[in-house]
C-alpha cells in the first residue's frame, strides 16, 4: 500500500476518531486544489470503511476476508462512480444505479461505501438524482465525493455533505516529500517542480512527467508570435488541437496567472515559471492588467467547457482571437 501522505493526516485522525465513536457523517466532501492526494485519502478511507477489524489508527487491518476481496475489486459494499472517460460529465444512470445499490444492507460490520470522482463531473439531471439519496440516507452507508472545484457543485449538494478542506502542506514538508519521491533530482530543480505546481506536491511529479517546464515555454513562444502577428492564428489553432483541450487550458493559465501578478507589480509574487520572467514581462508589455484578469476569467470558462464535451476547436479559436484583440496594434 502506499504510504499515507503527511499532510492528511489531521483529516484522517478527525475521521478515525469519528468512527470510534460512532459518529460518522453519511456524506463526505472532500475539497480542495488538485495535487494533494484527495483521491488516495478518498481510496484509503473506503478501504478502511469496509473493513470490519480496523487498526487502531483507523487504516483496514488488510488481513480480512472483507480486505481480500476490496484488494480483488470484487468486495461488495465498495462502489465507485466516475466518468466514462476522462472530461466527460458523470450521467443521471450511473446515479440511479448507486441510488438502488445504497437501499441495500451493508454487510456486517462494514459500511457500504460510494466514491464519486470528481463529483463536479456530475451534470444537472446526476446532481438533481444524487440529492434524494443525500436527503434519505441509509443506514451504514456512506458516500464519499471529491471535487478540486467544489464550487461548480449545486449548493443543496454542498449543504449536505461534511467538507474535509485539503490545503498546500507547509513548503517544507512539500520539498521533503518530494525529495523522497524524486531523490535523484537537485535541490534547486525540486523547488522549480514545486512552482510550477503551485506548492501541490503530487502536481509536481506530474509536471515533471508532462514536461510543463516545456510546454509552458512552447505557449510563450506561441502567444509572443501572435502578438507580433508573425504567426498564422489557424496554425496555432491546430497545434493546440492536437495537445489535450484541459492541458493547453491549465498551461495558459499558469501563465496567464503570472502574465496578471507581473502587471500588477508583485514582481516578488512566487510564480509559476521562475525561468521565464524576462519573457513573460516582454509577453505582457503595453497589455492593460485588467484585460488579462478578463483573459484569466475566459480560460476559467473554457476550463469548465472542457468538461462538459466543449467543441475544443470552436474554445481554443475563441482564445487565439481573444488573444489577438488583446494584442492589436494601436491598443483596443
Amino acid at each position: 500500500a502506499t504510504a499515507p501522505l503527511p499532510w492528511h493526516e489531521a483529516h484522517w485522525a478527525r475521521l478515525a476518531a469519528a468512527r470510534r465513536a460512532e459518529r460518522l457523517p453519511h456524506a463526505i466532501l472532500l475539497r480542495g486544489p488538485s495535487g494533494l492526494g484527495k483521491e488516495a485519502f478518498a481510496h484509503r478511507l473506503a478501504a478502511a470503511l469496509v473493513c470490519p477489524v480496523p487498526q487502531r489508527d483507523g487504516d483496514a487491518c488488510g488481513e480480512c476476508a472483507a480486505c481480500h476481496q476490496r484488494r480483488a475489486g470484487s468486495h461488495p459494499d465498495l462502489h465507485r462512480l466516475e466518468p466514462e472517460a476522462p472530461g466527460r460529465p458523470i450521467k443521471i444512470d450511473a446515479v440511479r444505479g448507486l441510488t438502488t445499490k445504497s437501499v441495500l444492507a451493508a454487510q456486517p460490520a462494514g459500511f457500504r461505501v460510494f466514491v464519486i470522482s470528481p463529483a463536479d463531473a456530475m451534470n444537472r439531471a446526476a446532481a438533481n438524482a444524487l440529492l434524494k439519496t443525500l436527503e434519505e440516507p441509509t443506514p451504514r452507508t456512506i458516500l464519499v465525493l471529491v471535487s478540486a472545484h467544489p464550487d461548480r457543485l449545486p449548493g443543496t449538494i454542498r449543504s449536505r455533505c461534511q467538507a474535509l478542506t485539503f490545503r498546500m502542506p507547509a513548503a517544507v514538508i512539500a520539498r521533503e516529500w518530494l525529495q523522497r519521491e524524486l531523490p535523484e533530482e537537485s535541490g534547486e530543480r525540486l523547488e522549480a517542480l514545486l512552482a510550477i505546481a503551485g506548492g501541490a506536491p503530487l502536481r509536481a511529479l506530474l509536471a515533471r512527467g508532462e514536461d510543463w517546464d516545456a510546454e509552458g515555454r512552447r505557449l510563450v513562444e506561441e502567444l509572443t508570435l501572435l502578438k507580433r502577428r508573425q504567426i498564422n492564428p489557424l496554425q496555432v489553432v491546430e497545434d493546440w488541437e492536437q495537445r489535450p483541450l484541459t492541458s493547453v487550458t491549465a498551461g495558459l493559465k499558469r501563465l496567464f496567472n503570472d502574465l496578471v501578478r507581473g502587471a500588477v507589480g508583485l514582481s516578488e509574487a512566487p510564480i509559476y515559471h521562475r525561468a521565464l520572467r524576462d519573457e513573460l514581462q516582454s509577453l505582457a508589455e503595453g497589455i492593460d492588467w485588467r484585460d488579462l484578469y478578463r483573459f484569466v476569467d475566459l480560460l476559467s470558462d473554457a476550463e469548465r467547457s472542457a468538461t462538459h464535451n466543449a467543441n475544443a476547436q470552436m474554445t481554443l479559436e475563441n482564445l487565439v482571437n481573444c488573444w489577438l484583440e488583446l494584442t492589436r496594434p494601436g491598443g483596443r
